[in-house]
């Protein structure tokens, strides 16, 4: 039976920043770091500057934070002149900040999720690496054929595609119905997969087509060959630690916001055409910011 798997470089503007800060134009030492037409910037603003910036390790922190107050100066001016032309009043203005509160709040809640999360310990860490070895010592690197194609828009068309067993069945498919696709050589890393992906497409038959979920769409996949490279150490002990706070982050999400998700989804009243999508072939629906494949048969 077919097997269905379903972060700049910085340049900153020489811009003067004028010396009128508070009422009596000094600037307070203890917050405040410059003041552009007494709109103060606070150390605090510049410290959510240079992190938000995601400034390479190494760099100077003295001119992280120079080149940060630059790029906040520059903004504070464009505002005031954008204010001026009272773009702030126009819908597409209230549209975006309104998504821009909304993704602020929601990254916070994940924050705050996060930061209750007890760190693994180097044994966890260890024993992570002993019972996954498909990501680890036994890292595999798949030379694959691959075709990428857009998503079915609907649950029955994608059951279409179960009969299929080739490539080249696929292409004719995806041609007929005049669906656009790019067919070629790639690789899957094993290290980059769930770990039940993992052992269920090193089960499969020899020329067994599967198809993998992407940021482009769907991929259907035949390996060609495969490479044993196990993980250097450093970069397996971050990727066992990363992986075990994803792990533990999404059991303290589900287990705070679950059941909150699900009684007010179940009050969500759409309007005809608007109506969540269909789960193809019974997977569940991604989740945001993730790209783990769903499985099915």
């Amino acid at each position: 039976m077919k097997k269905w798997f379903l972060v700049t470089a910085v340049a900153a503007a020489a811009l003067a920043v004028s010396g009128c800060g508070g009422k009596d134009g000094k600037l307070d030492k203890g917050q405040v770091v410059a003041s552009v037409d007494g709109d103060e910037i606070t150390v605090f603003e510049l410290n959510a500057e240079v992190q938000a910036s995601q400034v390479p390790p190494g760099t100077d922190r003295k001119l992280a934070e120079q080149l940060a107050l630059q790029r906040i100066i520059e903004r504070k001016i464009l505002v005031k002149v954008a204010r001026e032309q009272k773009l702030d009043k126009t819908p597409a203005f209230l549209i975006q900040q309104r998504r821009a509160d909304e993704l602020i709040l929601a990254t916070m809640l994940r924050d705050k999720i996060a930061s209750g999360i007890a760190q693994p310990t180097d044994a966890e860490i260890a024993q992570y690496q002993t019972a996954h070895p498909d990501r680890f010592a036994q890292r595999k690197i798949y030379s694959i054929e691959q075709i990428v194609f857009p998503p079915p828009g609907s649950a029955d068309k994608f059951k279409q595609f179960a009969p299929l067993k080739t490539l080249d069945q696929l292409a004719a498919k995806l041609t007929a119905d005049g669906v656009q696709f790019r067919r070629a050589p790639s690789q899957i890393d094993t290290a980059a997969l769930p770990p039940e992906i993992a052992g269920k497409i090193a089960a499969l038959p020899p020329q067994e087509m599967f198809i993998l979920p992407s940021q482009q769409g769907l991929t259907a996949n035949v390996i060609t060959g495969v490479t044993i490279q196990p993980l250097p150490a450093d970069q397996a002990r971050e990727l066992a630690l990363n992986s075990l706070r994803t792990e533990r982050f999404s059991k303290a999400a589900d287990a705070q916001l679950n059941e909150r998700l699900k009684k007010a989804r179940a009050s969500v009243k759409y309007q005809p055409g608007y109506g969540a999508p269909p789960q193809l072939n019974g997977a569940p629906a991604p989740k945001d910011g993730g790209n783990a494949p769903a499985g099915g048969n």
